[in-house]
């Protein structure tokens, strides 16, 4: 037996015990579902939180990409599709020294999502929301925090989409 030979054949042997334990690679589409509509979310942040809810559609895009075989397409021509309404930005000081500067904080973002699948003839409505610390006292900006908000309500989001 060759070198590579042996390398596949033991790279097949490790997967072998996760396949019939409930493992699995990536993110599973519903049963049916190959297409996906995510429009732009709506935009709902008072005071306003500009390009919140553009950020948010399009982590929530790269995310189906990266991570699903499903395939983007325009909403009317999907399987399912996922609408959002961002409805909070907050920032929520948790410390500040003496002149009123910020040491900690946190970041909280609220969305509703209503999750329409069209091969089975069921929505659901869900609320998903994520908060992210922020140290100003180690020189972290609020963009960083927002991101990081942004990219982990994206893989909640699929989550969401995934458990229906």
């Amino acid at each position: 037996m060759t070198r590579i030979q042996l390398i596949i054949l033991l790279s097949g042997a490790a997967l072998f015990p996760l396949s019939g334990c409930g493992y699995r690679l990536g993110v599973q589409a519903p049963p049916g579902v190959y297409r996906i509509a995510v429009p732009t979310f709506t935009n709902q942040t008072f005071p306003l939180r500009r390009d919140i809810e553009a950020e948010l559609t399009s982590a929530l895009r790269e995310e189906i990409q990266g991570r699903t075989a499903l395939r983007l397409v325009p909403d009317g021509s999907s399987d399912m599709t996922v609408y959002g309404w961002v409805r909070e930005f907050r920032e929520r000081v948790l410390a500040e020294g003496e002149l009123d500067e910020k040491f900690e904080s946190m970041v909280s973002i609220r969305i509703d999502l209503r999750i329409e699948d069209y091969v089975n003839g069921t929505v659901r409505e869900e609320k998903v929301v994520e908060t992210q610390p922020l140290s100003a006292s180690r020189g972290e900006k609020i963009d960083a925090a927002r991101r990081r908000a942004v990219d982990n309500l994206a893989e909640k989001i699929l989550l969401k989409v995934e458990a229906w």
